[in-house]
């Protein structure tokens, strides 16, 4: 009797995870199992957040002028975030915001202090306020003191669009 030939899959997903096993029916399966379980939580974010994987393609429905009040340079949100992060995540959504609406993506820290305090969170200190969003990669700083800028990056952007889209659901009913 011949011996059984072994089985191979090969799996390439759209968010660039690759997956290669070779073996027994039983194990492939297996392996394959544990792996999308794995991978479970990157897919369905990628899926309902496009605009922050790599192609860049669509985004999440944010009204922007339902929650931000924008005059002139300056920009303010128009509702408070829940949470003992809140001024982080604000600062978040501040950031994706001036993007968006301003064109602006690297806004200074004396801007950001200043939309956080209209927004209604008092900060003394942008550095301090934001050391754990730095720390965690949410968040690039570059400069120093008063001239010190910040931007978001990939994976903060993907927290800001969260939680402007959480927001949006918030202040237009759609939750």
């Amino acid at each position: 009797m011949p011996a059984e030939q072994p089985h191979r899959i090969r799996l390439k997903l759209p968010g660039g995870a690759e997956f290669e096993a070779e073996g027994s029916p039983e194990f492939v399966h297996r392996e394959r199992q544990d792996f999308l379980k794995s991978v479970q939580g990157t897919i369905e974010t990628a899926a309902a957040y496009p605009e922050a994987g790599p192609q860049g393609l669509g985004a999440p429905h944010i009204a922007w002028e339902a929650i931000m009040e924008l005059k002139g340079p300056n920009i303010q949100l128009r509702a408070k975030l829940s949470g003992e992060k809140g001024d982080k995540d604000a600062c978040l959504v501040l950031l994706a915001a001036s993007h968006k609406l301003l064109s602006q993506p690297k806004p200074t820290a004396t801007q950001l202090a200043k939309w956080l305090r209209r927004s209604g969170y008092p900060v003394l200190r942008m550095d301090r306020a934001l050391q754990d969003a730095v720390a965690q990669g949410e968040i690039l700083s570059s400069g120093s003191r008063r001239a010190r800028r910040y931007e978001l990056t990939s994976s903060g952007r993907l927290k800001a669009y969260i939680l402007a889209n959480q927001l949006t659901g918030a202040i237009t009913g759609r939750i």
